[in-house]
């Protein structure tokens, strides 16, 4: 049987359209292409399987440079930066962690002249750090059981997760260690009635005081992620401040959960060049490849975590984009948590974060 070139073009065009995005090949400028190597550090299991789909392999086979990964230990990679011969050549770090390495004088500047200019102006402004690349968005925010609390009896934010009288029930919130992780104190502010424009600088005497009239009705204060939507599950609490992720995967495979994005908060990651790497330009020429729309799309289709470039969003289905951090319609609802805000040190040298720390702590042990 013989086909027209037209058929087989046709059908080749067709054929990509259905294709991830990770899988079709990228045109990319002439200035990401090279040769040699990048070491990254990397987590395993689903987030490095992620990772390589949508990031390492086609960056290799877009530009000809090897992707090299070891395991991430950021204790260990710190040591060997300070010793000038880091481990990796790019690593990924907590929005809030960013600071303590920059601290450390563990970083290099990022090289933005590497990207494009589309790709800088599609990107939030908080996720073009001058020492860090925005890596993803994530959430914290109201979880609940859907099984207990339903038909308009469901808490739609933090305003409703502090009044115990239109909404009883036992609650979770983070402990101490993961107090900004988990969002305890903008979390109990908004609880408070503070808009969530109006945030920072954190009023700490009113957001503790907001918390100790709580504490009464808290069973469980996790510290691990999965602690609060397992709390949740097995009917030990009925609400949570809790992460999208956990909720949503827990929600999947067929959990009575649900979550709010209401005055949820939206965190991120950053990847970080660590000082002193041998593969600079081509850690420069990665991050300036994966910022892009269609990386980004294929990671968030990979793992479900936001992109950090507002394009990419365009390249998701309907379905994804109801649960993702930072899609349109989502964004609007939500609060980009401020890292720099956390980590500002006072007089006596103290950030932000020991001091609440030293609160919180406080705090729980009465």
């Amino acid at each position: 049987m013989k086909y027209r070139l037209t058929d087989l073009l046709l059908a080749s065009a067709l054929l990509l359209a259905v294709m991830p995005h990770a899988v079709q090949a990228q045109e990319v400028p002439a200035n990401l292409k090279g040769s040699g190597e990048l070491v990254i550090t990397s987590g395993g299991g689903t987030w490095e399987a992620a990772q390589k789909k949508a990031f390492f392999d086609p960056f290799t086979r877009d530009t000809g440079i090897k992707i090299v990964l070891v395991p991430e230990d950021h204790a260990k990679l710190l040591a060997s930066v300070k010793i000038g011969q880091p481990e990796a050549d790019l690593t990924s770090v907590a929005g809030g962690a960013l600071e303590g390495f920059v601290d450390k004088d563990a970083l290099e500047k990022i090289d933005y002249s590497m990207f494009a200019e589309q790709t800088l102006a599609d990107m939030p402004q908080q996720m073009k750090d001058e020492n860090g690349v925005g890596a993803l968005l994530y959430s914290v925010g109201v979880a609940y059981n859907t099984s207990k609390l339903s038909d308009g009896r469901e808490p739609k934010n933090w305003a409703d997760f502090y009044n115990v009288k239109d909404f009883p029930g036992a609650r979770s919130l983070p402990k101490c260690e993961k107090l900004v992780d988990g969002g305890l104190l903008e979390g109990a502010l908004m609880g408070d009635g503070v808009s969530p424009g109006t945030l920072y600088p954190i009023d700490m005497d009113r957001a503790f005081a907001k918390v100790a009239e709580l504490k009464p009705h808290v069973s469980r204060w996790w510290v691990a992620g999965a602690d609060a939507p397992q709390s949740l599950i097995s009917g030990e609490v009925d609400m949570a401040a809790a992460y999208n992720g956990r909720v949503f995967g827990a929600k999947k495979d067929g959990a009575p959960l649900n979550f709010s994005w209401d005055q949820s908060l939206l965190q991120y990651d950053y990847w970080v060049v660590l000082r002193g790497s041998p593969n600079k330009e081509n850690a420069s020429k990665f991050l300036a490849y994966i910022s892009r729309p269609e990386p980004q799309a294929a990671f968030a289709e990979a793992i479900s975590y936001g992109p950090v470039n507002n394009k990419a969003f365009e390249l998701l289905s309907k379905e994804l984009l109801e649960i993702l951090p930072g899609s349109p319609n989502l964004a609007k609802k939500q609060v980009f948590q401020n890292y720099k805000w956390w980590n500002e040190k006072n007089a006596d040298g103290r950030t932000n974060w020991d001091v609440a720390l030293e609160r919180c702590v406080a705090l729980l042990s009465q």
